[in-house]
């Protein structure tokens, strides 16, 4: 398999799905009008990537600024997948990136977490906002 890199734009995250390392990211916002069309392609890749596993474990990380409703449900495709994936013995750990401030970010990771069975990993980032004086 070959590893699956899309740079970002304002509205869709950079993705980095690198199958040697077990490596996979989505960054940055997603927002798409149509994330359907965005996805559809990533999600395949996971198809083909969990045939045939190339690594013994994976790390998935969303590192998301911002996300709309319809990229979420996008996300809840992906952890089935990830789900399937540690059935079948692959060791599959999810960490969820997080502004510290930002409780809507943390809320939808901690709801997408109960929806499976997976190692979730929350980590706070430091806060872009410049303390105030």
């Amino acid at each position: 398999m070959q590893q699956l890199e899309i740079l970002p734009t304002y509205k869709s995250p950079k993705v980095n799905f690198d199958p040697l390392s077990g490596l996979f990211q989505i960054q940055g916002s997603s927002i798409l009008v149509n994330a359907e069309e965005f996805y559809s392609p990533l999600l395949n890749w996971m198809d083909d990537f969990i045939k045939n596993p190339t690594c013994k474990e994976v790390k998935f990380v969303f590192d998301i600024e911002y996300v709309n409703v319809a990229s979420t449900k996008r996300f809840m495709l992906f952890l089935n997948r990830l789900a399937i994936l540690h059935e079948k013995g692959v060791k599959v750990t999810v960490d969820w990136l997080h502004d510290g401030n930002d409780q809507y970010m943390i809320e939808v990771g901690e709801d997408l977490s109960q929806l499976f069975k997976l190692n979730f990993n929350f980590v706070a980032l430091a806060s872009s906002a410049a303390p105030k004086t």
